[in-house]
């Protein structure tokens, strides 16, 4: 009956409207939807999909409005569902961007998988442009990935359908989150959908990926890192960049549980390495800090004379006076405690006195001969007189 009705209704819009333009027809949709019951709106609503006219538009909007306005007092009214549905799927496929805020709505009014997931992919479709659309979109996938984090179940129909959307949106703000849907360990359905949706993301993937070490979670950066350095089209500047930002990440990122701090341990290492290989000298302040604690942890135990021995080659590449002034301290201190009777570790002078031949800065003349009225082995001695040769005056 329900479909003969609708039927009617169609035909009689057909013969009275044929003549008239296209906004007229619409006009004509909009007043009938507004006059009729629920169910006649559904088959209304039904009707004007069928035409596949792009400027029914406004008729969808308002069924949005409808639902949204009715969600409280219908609830789980299954006719309102089926009109929420027609009418977001319609509003996409017509990419009516006006209804953005009422697709928004409609999501947020509305708990049932089905009528989210249909929201989410109408404002993929009619969002392009608008900054909100992105940022709600991104404020709901971050709130899924912590969820799922967590160890809590998300809302996989919304989250794809979320995905998705911002695949078609290509926002350079969704970068940062998309990069933690893709990390965050979702089944490989999910993953690639992430990883397609950051290929289609328009802009500075350096940038990007930068972003992300900065902001996001100790795990996320490593990935960023990652990612960074695997990158065939990044030159050795970019990967200097990269390197520079995720070693200062590493050393200034809270970690509040022991997985994090590891996560940022082996960041910083990694990056020590980029940043050695590269010679990166504009961050010689940072190779100082890690200098630093690299020695109070191998003086804990907590780091090994390898780790150790990378931190002062790290700092012999960096070709800045503060790095030379850094081990001729650290010379000096050994210097003393050698003076006065404690064993020495050969393998560290070794490599403190060959890191300060390559820096050559002046500023470790005194300690290096110094080293040769000490108590000393003839190869350390040796190494000490060729590093004083390659000082620079």
């Amino acid at each position: 009956m329900k479909r003969i009705f609708a039927a009617a209704i169609g035909l009689c819009l057909a013969l009275s409207l044929g003549a008239q333009d296209a906004d007229s027809i619409v006009l004509a949709y909009r007043r009938n939807f507004a006059r009729s019951s629920l169910v006649t709106k559904l088959e209304l609503l039904k009707e004007a999909a069928q035409r596949k006219d792009v400027a029914m538009g406004p008729l969808y909007d308002m069924a949005l409005r409808f639902a949204v306005d009715n969600s409280a007092l219908l609830g789980p009214d299954p006719q309102l569902k089926d009109l929420a549905l027609v009418a977001s799927v319609q509003v996409g496929e017509s990419a009516y961007a006006p209804a953005v805020d009422d697709l928004w709505a409609l999501f947020q009014a509305f708990r049932d998988q089905d009528i989210r997931a249909s929201a989410l992919t109408s404002l993929g479709l009619t969002g392009a442009g608008e900054s909100r659309v992105a940022e709600n979109l991104n404020a709901f996938l971050a709130s899924q990935n912590s969820l799922f984090r967590s160890g809590m179940p998300p809302e996989y129909p919304a989250l794809a359908a979320c995905i998705d959307a911002l695949a078609r949106l290509g926002d350079g703000s969704s970068f940062s989150v998309l990069f933690s849907a893709y990390v965050a360990g979702y089944n490989p359905g999910l993953a690639d959908k992430a990883a397609k949706a950051l290929a289609s993301i328009k802009g500075d993937y350096k940038a990007y990926l930068l972003r992300v070490i900065v902001r996001n979670p100790p795990i996320e950066k490593q990935a960023a890192f990652s990612a960074g350095m695997a990158n065939a089209d990044f030159d050795d500047g970019a990967r200097g960049e990269l390197a520079e930002s995720a070693m200062a990440a590493a050393l200034d990122s809270p970690a509040p549980s022991p997985v994090e701090i590891q996560a940022l341990r082996e960041l910083r290492f990694a990056a020590a390495k980029k940043l050695m290989e590269l010679r990166w000298q504009k961050a010689s302040p940072l190779a100082i800090r890690h200098f630093r604690l690299v020695q109070a942890d191998y003086s804990k135990g907590a780091a090994s004379k390898a780790e150790l021995l990378e931190a002062v080659a790290l700092l012999g590449s960096m070709g800045s006076t503060d790095a030379a002034q850094a081990l001729a301290i650290q010379l000096q201190l050994i210097n003393v405690q050698t003076e006065q009777g404690a064993p020495y570790d050969e393998g560290l002078i070794l490599a403190v006195c060959a890191s300060l031949g390559e820096l050559g800065d002046k500023t470790a003349f005194d300690y290096l001969l110094q080293v040769g009225y000490l108590q000393y082995s003839d190869t350390i001695k040796r190494a000490a007189r060729e590093a004083l040769v390659k000082l620079k005056w």
